[in-house]
């Protein structure tokens, strides 16, 4: 369905308040940037402090949650019905979610967040900085911060708009979902819902927008030697900003299929360089290690705090932004992952969904995060003192400026920034004009205007973000967005487990049959038995 006009279709609930509080933010950034940093940092170890319990003990049940989906006889539900086939190879499957779910966090926290739990581990961790512990622990966690938590939230997020789609032949939308829970359609609530959306998500992807833009601002500080700063900051945003409303805008499907492709063919080429060049010993062995750790301590992972060391704000920097931010991912993510889910049951569908991303994250970051380890503790390259110097953002570009041809891959890694965020920001853009607009399905068509209206709020946020603070600011930002979508997980969970309860219970899984069209009922009722 393709809508022309912009007031004939916007739905006004939906898209004014999102935006109107969007631009309130705004606004604060641009008459007093230092402030609003301030503000977001104050608010992010206030609410660390005080809903962090709530934050971590939700995490870890999406884990037994998965488990019990996985186990018990949900699993054996077939997704579109007993006969129905899947529409993709399992191959393609595994790189669509791989492809799908990875934007540009994994490029910027996951590089440089090794080296700070291994020069400043928590109090709770036990280890002491720069040591073989430290080493262990840095690489452990950072694994498991990218790893299983969110791909759980986004897989049971998946099974209940699968379930409603493909089973019960509704629409793939936070209404229909709002309709099991409480038996009835929910206009009112849904546009609720629909707003809290639009301004969650849209704060999302301007934080993936932010941490790229200053990872390429770093790269290009490195490359060219152009300091990082507003205006070049200012330049970037407004670069990827074209690229993406663009694309979003001309509905260019292949065209986003091939940026997709030529993103994880630059991100295995740059894997596999850093294994061949790198020191591939020392990087198996951290890594094996950091592994076992991993499987260990999984539960302290989860549910770090700062008991009886007030001081200690590692939580809050750390594992409590991210897993708000997995928060708002979760249900937008759980809808693209439920595209893939027909012709396979629930068990196998979350098995692919969570393990194979999150074992891909595991390996990258074991890799890149023992280079890191490495180049540390040998002399070759004191990264610590290049992330005070230069920001995180830098400790790619680091580790690979030390490697043989590293300026080519430097600047391949940079392209690959852009891409990989313009390849989340597109469908996101339509996601959240979609969600401003009535009578109109997840996978359907927005205003044009609407589309471009989205970029430029994404943009414009992301910049006011990086300017304002840059790191913390963003941090800050996730966990204010993601405590109230947080409530839209359990609701999207809750439905999933009652739609599984009544499609198990039913005849081919609950799967409704499509209505013939009436020519061939007539037919049907005409034709005599013989």
């Amino acid at each position: 369905m393709q809508a022309d006009t912009f007031d004939k279709h916007l739905n006004p609930w939906s898209f004014w308040p999102a935006t109107i509080a969007l631009g309130l933010f705004i606004l604060a950034g641009v008459f007093d940037q230092e402030q609003l940093g301030a503000f977001l940092n104050g608010l992010l170890y206030s609410l660390a402090n005080n809903l962090g319990w709530y934050i971590n003990l939700l995490s870890l049940s999406m884990i037994f949650l998965v488990l019990v989906f996985i186990i018990y006889r949900y699993g054996d539900i077939k997704i579109g019905g007993a006969d129905v086939k899947p529409q993709y190879s399992t191959f393609s499957w595994c790189c669509m979610t791989i492809a799908g779910s990875l934007g540009t966090g994994i490029l910027f926290w996951a590089m440089g967040e090794p080296i700070f739990h291994f020069a400043t581990p928590p109090v709770a961790a036990g280890v002491t900085p720069f040591s073989r512990q430290a080493a262990i622990y840095a690489i452990s966690q950072a694994m498991w911060d990218w790893s299983f938590i969110q791909y759980a939230m986004y897989g049971i997020c998946a099974v209940g708009f699968a379930i409603v789609t493909y089973n019960l032949k509704k629409s793939l939308s936070f209404g229909s979902l709002l309709e099991v829970i409480f038996g009835r359609p929910m206009p009112k609530l849904t546009i609720l819902v629909h707003a809290l959306i639009i301004f969650c998500l849209c704060g999302a992807v301007s934080n993936s927008m932010g941490v790229g833009v200053m990872q390429v601002g770093a790269g290009i500080e490195l490359l060219l030697g152009i300091p990082q700063s507003k205006l070049v900051w200012l330049i970037i945003s407004v670069c990827i900003c074209s690229i993406f409303t663009i694309s979003c805008v001309c509905g260019m499907a292949r065209g986003l299929q091939r940026l997709a492709t030529l993103k994880i063919f630059i991100f295995m080429s740059i894997l596999v360089f850093v294994i061949l060049l790198g020191d591939t010993q020392f990087m198996s062995k951290l890594g094996t290690e950091a592994t076992g750790y991993m499987i260990d301590h999984w539960g302290m992972h989860t549910t770090i705090m700062n008991s009886l060391v007030p001081e200690d704000h590692w939580f809050a920097d750390w594992i409590i932004q991210y897993w708000c931010s997995f928060f708002v991912y979760a249900p937008v993510i759980g809808m693209f992952f439920s595209r893939m889910a027909k012709g396979h049951t629930v068990r196998k569908f979350l098995m692919v969904s969570v393990v194979v991303p999150s074992v891909f994250c595991m390996f990258w970051i074991g890799i890149f995060g023992s280079m890191t380890i490495k180049l540390q503790t040998s002399g070759i390259l004191d990264i610590w003192s290049a992330v005070h110097t230069y920001g995180m953002q830098t400790t790619i570009f680091q580790i690979l400026s030390s490697l043989p041809f590293g300026t080519i891959f430097m600047a391949a890694f940079i392209v690959s920034t852009c891409i990989s965020f313009c390849c989340l920001a597109d469908p996101m853009a339509a996601v959240l004009a979609t969600l401003s607009v009535r009578n109109l399905q997840i996978d359907d068509e927005a205003p044009k205007l609407i589309k471009i209206i989205m970029g430029l709020l994404i943009t414009t946020v992301a910049y006011v973000l990086v300017a304002s603070g840059g790191v913390n600011s963003v941090k800050g930002m996730f966990v204010l967005i993601g405590v109230p979508v947080s409530f839209v997980v359990i609701a999207c969970i809750y439905a999933s487990f009652k739609l599984c309860e009544k499609c198990i219970r039913e005849k081919n899984y609950g799967c409704l049959e499509e209505a013939k069209p009436a020519e061939t009922r007539e037919e049907t009722r005409e034709t005599p038995v013989e």
